[in-house]
């Protein structure tokens, strides 16, 4: 496989992640982080000094093939990070698959809103903490937030590594 090839299907996982985060999708970001980690793992140990690309750079003076280590260690510390990103997303997986989730209860002690709004729902991700552990909320268009939810009772499932708030419901 090419290395060009490579970098682009570590692009393409790449943008799995921020629209599984945006549609709240738990396996898009699952298979994106993973697929973007090996990708660049493979893309970096792949790479080649007589690739075009790195064939240019090592023409120019005072570079040499330092340029494209330098380069090499980013694309693999970029692989490393998704990949490790990746693994609390997969010991999630058997209770995302299960519907096993955490289960918390009571009266958030706070509740910080991510965008203000003057209407009466809530737009963007709100943040509660209840009983010392932080959930961060997007409010789903089937079941929208209204603002004045301090003081009610919140009934939260979400996945115990990622903390990923699955279903929620305001009493």
């Amino acid at each position: 496989m090419k290395a060009p090839l490579i970098l682009g299907l570590g692009i393409t996982f790449f943008f799995f992640v921020p629209l599984g985060i945006y549609t709240n999708i738990f396996p898009f970001v699952t298979i994106g982080l993973t697929g973007a980690g090996l990708s660049f793992t493979l893309y970096s140990l792949k790479i080649k000094n007589d690739w075009k690309g790195f064939n240019r750079l090592q023409k120019l003076p005072f570079i040499g093939s330092s340029v494209v280590w330098i380069y090499r260690l980013g694309i693999l510390g970029l692989g490393a990070v998704a990949l490790y990103s990746a693994t609390s997303f997969w010991a999630d997986s058997p209770a995302y698959i299960k519907k096993n989730y955490a289960k918390i209860e009571g009266i958030p002690s706070k509740i910080v809103y991510e965008k203000a709004t003057l209407k009466s729902q809530i737009e963007g991700t709100i943040t509660v903490i209840i009983n010392n552990k932080r959930l961060s909320i997007a409010p789903n268009p089937h079941y929208p937030i209204k603002n004045n939810v301090e003081g009610r009772h919140f009934l939260i499932n979400y996945l115990p590594n990622t903390e990923w708030v699955m279903d929620y419901t305001i009493e």
